[in-house]
């Protein structure tokens, strides 16, 4: 910034000033102090700069400047020796001279006015344009950074704290992530289908070269038809090249198909749409980003706080700077209006001197001679030229001690203005960066604890989330049990009534295998009679044959009849009924 040191240095070239003009409202108490004291060098400075100042080179010599700046008399001593030195005397000459010496004094002061007038102006603060520029420039920019660092963080905050109110954080939430698969999808997509077009584009680029070169396979020293396998490798890349020259129109018409490009709708009404983007924003950004920008936001508070209490400080130095200049300029006018206060009172008393002188000279009778008539007429009219000379001079002295009372007043009220501006500034100085430092603090640490109040918001919404989830899944568990077990029951009640089939099944087949077997031991009964029938018509057929061949009759003799017992004895029982 280095606007302090050159501030520095401006108060100190003012106090220098200062100083010179002090001493010259000092009116010339020491004049020919000042005027030996002064250099050679602002001698030619001063004539350079006005041609007046070798016309006053000798002013100490005048009468009314010894007056006026004896440091040892007072007002009334100053104001009486001026009104005796403008009362006329005797002789016109030595009234003519005073009169000269008179208007010579009064150029002088307006000389000293122009020159101290002149100074003053040299004080005003140059930089006080600058100093606006700098408050402007570089409050504002500090102002619009912390803005700009503060509002993405505010409008975060009231966008979770919408989506809060009316339900639907966790609506948008989803929204987000559905949305981040898709855009995740869509930019895979995007990449399979611009790398297989840069594989489309290379192949039918290859493609083109290899024909060229095929082409310029000529029999003849080149001079002939194209080679017969060169034929076949084009027209085989030809067909290559209509397919692919397919494939990448097909690839193209797909890429231009936005319906594969397309988000997802969001149920959302309009006015949540700018929230939702916040929130994305808020999950898009990692935490060292966030933490970043909250430094920041810190960083450009800071320097909002430090840029306003130097341009303050500045502005309160330029402020103490002009304080300076008004007293030094009051002092100037009221001891300027003095002079002139003193000037004019004594030359309306000096008026009324030279009246009375005027009226004596009036013919009291006509008695006088002519050379008397003449003398005094004579005096007469050079009191009267010296009366209307005076009284033109004293024309101009009324007026600039009008002006000088007027300047007077409006360097009052500059000086009320600027010691009012003081006030404000060091006010503004004090309690008013420091109150500005306090309430961005506040500010800083509730745009904080809004973030955090909405993390605990969150976390206890997600924890009321997954318990309401826990519940109904522990409820639906309890349901599936209590529905087992009453599956359990009708499982058991199903294999009871098996049971209780089964049972009756086992009780009709007990019945029918009794009821069987009584028959099957009866028909065994039967079967076992029948088969000793059997055996015994089985005997008499084999004892018929050798009856037969015996000769025997039906009775046959007793030893055939034993063999043929003994053989049907010996021989196998085929129902084995005898067995045992």
């Amino acid at each position: 910034m280095g606007s302090g040191s050159a501030s520095a240095k401006k108060t100190a070239d003012k106090k220098q000033k200062t100083s010179d003009i002090e001493e010259l409202m000092e009116q010339a108490k020491a004049t020919s102090k000042r005027q030996g004291a002064r250099s050679i060098e602002d001698e030619k400075e001063e004539k350079k700069a006005s041609p007046s100042v070798s016309k006053f080179a000798k002013i100490d010599q005048n009468a009314f400047f010894k007056i006026m700046f004896d440091a040892d008399a007072t007002p009334k001593e100053k104001m009486a020796a001026v009104t005796k030195a403008l009362t006329f005397s005797e002789s016109k000459e030595d009234a003519n001279a005073r009169l000269e010496e008179f208007k010579q004094f009064k150029e002088y002061l307006q000389f000293e006015r122009k020159r101290m007038a002149q100074q003053i102006i040299e004080l005003t603060d140059t930089e006080a344009f600058s100093e606006l520029k700098e408050v402007y420039d570089e409050l504002n920019n500090a102002l619009l950074s912390f803005e700009e660092k503060i509002n993405p963080l505010t409008e975060i905050v009231d966008a979770v704290y919408e989506l809060r109110m009316n339900g639907l954080t966790f609506d948008v939430f989803k929204e987000i992530t559905l949305d981040k698969e898709a855009e995740a999808r869509i930019a895979a997509l995007r990449a399979e289908q611009e790398q297989k077009l840069a594989e489309l584009e290379d192949h039918i680029k290859r493609i083109n070269h290899n024909v060229a070169k095929w082409g310029e396979d000529r029999g003849f020293f080149g001079l002939g038809g194209i080679r017969q396998p060169a034929r076949e490798r084009i027209a085989t890349a030809q067909l290559e090249l209509k397919e692919h020259e397919t494939e990448l129109g097909a690839l193209i018409d797909k890429m231009k198909d936005e319906s594969l490009y397309q988000l997802p709708q969001s149920e959302l009404d309009e006015q949540f749409l700018e929230s939702k983007a916040k929130l994305r924003e808020l999950l898009d950004i990692s935490s060292d980003e966030h933490k970043q920008r909250q430094t920041d936001l810190v960083d450009a508070a800071q320097h909002f706080v430090n840029t306003t209490e130097e341009r303050v400080s500045g502005i309160s130095q330029h402020f103490d700077g002009m304080d300076k200049q008004i007293d030094n300029l009051m002092d100037a006018n009221y001891s300027m209006r003095e002079i002139y206060a003193i000037l004019n009172d004594a030359t309306k008393e000096a008026h009324e001197k030279n009246e009375k002188t005027r009226e004596k000279l009036e013919p009291e009778d006509n008695a006088e001679s002519d050379i008397e008539k003449m003398n005094r007429e004579r005096e007469k009219r050079d009191l009267e030229n010296y009366i209307g000379a005076l009284n033109a001079s004293s024309v101009d002295t009324t007026a600039v001690f009008a002006e000088l009372t007027n300047a007077g007043h409006r360097i009052k009220s500059m000086k009320d203005g600027n010691d009012q501006q003081i006030a404000k500034t060091r006010q503004l100085h004090s309690s008013g960066v420091a109150g500005v430092a306090d309430q961005l603090s506040t500010v800083l640490q509730a745009v904080s604890a809004a973030a955090l109040g909405e993390s605990s918001e969150m976390a206890r919404m997600s924890l009321e989330r997954m318990n309401q989830k826990t519940t109904d899944l522990s409820q639906k568990e309890v349901i599936r049990i209590a529905l087992g077990t009453h599956e359990q029951n009708s499982d058991l009640t199903k294999a009871l009534e098996g049971l209780e089939q089964y049972g009756e099944v086992i009780r009709t087949a007990t019945t029918i295998t009794r009821e069987g077997l009584e028959e099957t031991k009866d028909l065994l009964g039967k079967l076992e009679a029948a088969a000793k029938d059997v055996q015994e018509d089985v005997k008499e057929s084999i004892a018929v044959a050798a009856e037969v061949v015996a000769g025997k009759s039906g009775d046959g003799n007793d030893d055939d009849a034993q063999d043929l017992e003994a053989d049907a004895d010996g021989a196998p029982d085929p129902f084995n009924i005898n067995k045992g």
